[in-house]
């Protein structure tokens, strides 16, 4: 049974990333991408951030960095909820429980520090509630101690 309970706290983890990397892509569609965000506000924003040159050479503006990272974090949390769903169903136990108990830690001070530095909600919601899922995981997946 702790084994069972690890593989659910890694891949209930996963699956937070890998809902949230989805519905991340669909707001990135909608707010940089679709012409149905506009508003005056959003365009004068862009037209500020699109007039910044961050890379002259490359004719990247501040705009297309913001757009960039925010594809990339979509990205970059897609990869990371498939890697962790093969490593809850595929990991030997023994090798999965570290992962686990180093990826709560991860998450979880990840998300404290984004709490306390630029209190976002989705990004707090995501880090700790992947934190929580891994933690719950390694605390009860723990092999049971012998008598």
């Amino acid at each position: 049974m702790s084994e069972l309970a690890l593989r659910r706290g890694v891949k209930s983890a996963a699956s937070i990333l890998l809902i949230s990397a989805g519905i991340h892509a669909a707001a990135h569609y909608h707010y940089y991408l679709s012409d149905h965000a506009d508003d005056a506000a959003r365009n004068a924003l862009k037209a500020v951030m699109q007039a910044h040159m961050v890379i002259p050479a490359w004719n990247a503006s501040a705009w297309t960095v913001l757009c960039a990272f925010s594809l990339c974090i979509a990205l970059l949390m897609g990869l990371c909820g498939t890697a962790f769903w093969w490593m809850g169903k595929d990991m030997p136990a023994a090798r999965l429980r570290p992962l686990a108990t180093a990826s709560a830690g991860l998450c979880l001070i990840s998300a404290l520090l984004v709490l306390l530095l630029h209190p976002i909600p989705q990004p707090v919601v995501i880090l700790g509630g992947a934190g929580v899922c891994f933690a719950l995981g390694s605390i009860f997946g723990r092999s049971p101690v012998a008598s």
